[in-house]
């Protein structure tokens, strides 16, 4: 009888430290995650050696529960999966560093793993093989990407973020507002609340650029808005009680990027005639944009795959799964793999 293979997986390419165990390729044994950004709240964003330093003190933990959770030793793992790129150098070096120590001393294949790529992953997971073509949408905190995947690791990017990426211009805007990282949340609930009509902001490069993306002018648009609000304010002579309420304009600033998002890709599967979409990466943890998808994929008879929340967001499960498609395939690397900060396609 032909067994499931087992593999480890690691994800350290940014704040969060993450391990996944996984039999085949939907059987999520264990998948640990833990997030820092509680250690970074005072500096207002990441902090490289702070994160690198954090993920050194934990991964081994993380390894041990996870196998304790799996119910499993060493000896029963087939492969050890690792995200070699893209993320800060020094958090991938900390796991890539324990992936290549684990492969050489267990005597099993090490395959290292675009982080990017690994996002709809999730979406194997949460629904099983996702049919091909599909164009993929990955909305992670550093990249907003269009892409069009014909089959397992034959894929092309068709669109990306040329400055901000969707995330990233979310967490700023919240920031401006004086909330803590991740700023998600926050937009978030303030989007399921109001209508988000109340205020008419950009939609950068919505009708433009084909299916590249563009938030920075947004978050531009958002900084000048608060300045007009914080002055007026001040020259009323009451600066608490002047001020708008917050809620209609979080949910105004979301409705531009969900606008942007929900146009540009499915005007992309338009495009290229693809009946299948998947969106995955953090911001897809938004239950509002998960609202707007499903009602636009209804709307124009689309397949719609979408993760649940807690695979949305760095996971190494997600890691795993691609993984696994790369050991069926036999693709694997050796003690040399290196790790690159940037995302090479």
């Amino acid at each position: 009888m032909h067994m499931s293979k087992l593999g480890l997986g690691i994800d350290t390419t940014f704040d969060d430290t993450s391990v996944a165990i996984l039999r085949g390729k939907r059987e999520v044994l264990a998948n640990l995650t833990l997030s820092q950004y509680k250690d970074h709240e005072e500096f207002g964003g990441v902090v490289p050696e702070r994160a690198s330093r954090k993920h050194l003190e934990v991964i081994n933990q993380l390894i041990t529960l996870a196998l304790k959770e799996a119910q499993l030793g060493f000896s029963g793992i087939d492969y050890i999966a690792v995200s070699n790129h893209p993320g800060l150098l020094g958090s991938l070096l900390v796991g890539l560093t324990v992936a290549k120590s684990l492969a050489y001393s267990l005597q099993c294949p090490l395959i290292g793993v675009n982080h990017v790529e690994a996002h709809p992953y999730a979406n194997v997971l949460s629904h099983g093989a996702i049919p091909f073509p599909v164009l993929h949408l990955v909305v992670a905190g550093g990249h907003t990407l269009l892409i069009k995947a014909n089959a397992h690791f034959d894929y092309k990017i068709i669109g990306r973020s040329l400055d901000d990426a969707a995330g990233e211009c979310v967490d700023k805007v919240a920031k401006m507002f004086g909330h803590p990282m991740p700023g998600g949340p926050v937009v978030d609930r303030a989007a399921l609340e109001f209508s988000g009509d109340t205020y008419d902001f950009p939609r950068p490069l919505m009708h433009k650029n084909e299916h590249n993306f563009s938030f920075s002018g947004l978050k531009t648009a958002m900084l000048r808005f608060r300045e007009k609000q914080l002055e007026k304010s001040s020259t009323s002579g009451n600066a608490v009680k002047q001020l708008p309420e917050e809620g209609p304009i979080l949910a105004s600033f979301f409705k531009s990027v969900v606008d942007v998002l929900i146009y540009k890709t499915f005007k992309a599967a338009e495009i290229h005639g693809l009946k299948n979409i998947s969106v995955s990466g953090g911001l897809a943890a938004s239950r509002k944009l998960r609202f707007a998808f499903e009602a636009e994929a209804e709307r124009k008879g689309i397949n719609l795959f979408y993760p649940p929340p807690n695979l949305c967001t760095d996971n190494a499960a997600m890691v795993t799964c691609l993984a696994a498609h790369r050991y069926e395939a036999k693709q694997f690397d050796d003690l040399k793999l290196e790790a690159f900060p940037n995302l090479i396609y």
